[in-house]
């Protein structure tokens, strides 16, 4: 069956959580979500000489996603990475880390249970999942409704297109988290992982990781991924690992494109986002309870520039009543042809 739903689990409140899992009819290639924070629990690659391979960091239960605070697989809103919390006069937002928000706050969407409303079958299986965010939540103003469909658009590849509504204006900023490790061996570090980033410019950012509203060039600094590049040539000369937001560069029809050497396997992202944040998993190691070690996966979250709620300079991120907010993601894979 190209489309399966069962149960993967019970909240500590009772209430059922369900895996609804998306296979090629082809190809084999599949992809797991679950209704827990609409993550993104396992994207199988159907490699020929090893079987199944899973490409991202995975719990085997659900109470591990539970106690999990490093948003293993989520969706992440209403708004994606740090915002000074207190800093906009009209949104007093909740703070979960320091003085900050982050990725949505205290709950936010990746800790929310979302309900699977409608399942395609057929040669593109696919699921519709659905959150209603109340007035209030988190701070934020407005009741606002959401909808993720994920779908499997080709035999190697899944779409995710998320949309929302609101009846007050608020700001939406939402993205995807999964943890990519293309060896399927969690204990493999992705420092030999190869990247390119279709990005000329990536936002400095203070202390405590919030943009300083300047936008620098890639040029001569290890955030030059301009042409394909092991993620760990560099990585000692940033300060702990990346976790650095990049514009990209318009009209990309590829984002981003990640490799693996070891498995053979390639990724191709691409979005209709402004940019994307690159972080290497540097603090895996205290934020799972499974004791993932620190970069052995990483994530390429699209999404808006970080913070634009207290930067005016920055692209907007707030949406009107009447307005839908729309965030198309693909995921393709492949392997490698050297």
């Amino acid at each position: 069956m190209p489309v399966i739903k069962d149960t993967f689990g019970y909240l500590q409140d009772d209430r059922r959580v369900d895996r609804i899992t998306l296979s090629h009819p082809r190809s084999g290639f599949s992809v797991e979500i679950l209704e827990y924070g609409a993550r993104i629990r396992a994207i199988n690659f159907p490699h020929a000489r090893r079987g199944p391979v899973n490409t991202v960091l995975s719990y085997a239960s659900l109470r591990e996603y539970e106690l999990d605070t490093a948003a293993l697989g989520a969706i992440i809103g209403r708004c994606a990475n740090r915002t000074v919390a207190r800093a906009h006069p009209e949104f007093q937002l909740s703070c979960n880390d320091g003085p900050n928000h982050l990725h949505g706050g205290l709950i936010g969407f990746g800790r929310s249970l979302w309900r699977a409303v409608a399942c395609v079958d057929g040669g593109s299986p696919g699921v519709l999942l659905e959150l209603q965010s109340p007035d209030g939540d988190e701070g934020y103003r407005g009741n606002v409704s959401v909808q993720m469909e994920v779908r499997l658009d080709s035999p190697l590849s899944f779409r995710t297109v998320v949309t929302a509504t609101t009846d007050r204006a608020t700001p939406l900023n939402l993205t995807l988290h999964p943890y990519f490790n293309l060896t399927g061996d969690p204990d493999v570090s992705i420092d030999d992982h190869e990247l390119r980033l279709a990005a000329a410019t990536y936002l400095p950012v203070s202390q405590d990781q919030i943009p300083t509203g300047e936008i620098r060039a890639v040029d001569g600094t290890p955030l030059d991924f301009r042409q394909r590049t092991p993620i760990g040539a560099r990585i000692h000369e940033t300060d702990g690992g990346y976790d650095h937001y990049c514009p990209l560069l318009p009209g990309s029809a590829v984002a981003a494109e990640l490799s693996s050497r070891r498995s053979g396997i390639r990724l191709s992202v691409s979005t209709n986002q402004r940019g994307i944040q690159f972080y290497s998993g540097n603090s895996l190691a205290g934020a799972t309870p499974r004791m993932f070690r620190a970069r052995v996966g990483l994530c390429l979250e699209p999404h808006g520039f970080p913070n634009a709620l207290n930067e005016p300079t920055f692209p907007s991120i707030m949406v009107q009543p009447g307005e839908t907010y729309r965030h198309d993601t693909r995921y393709l894979f492949a392997m490698t042809q050297d």
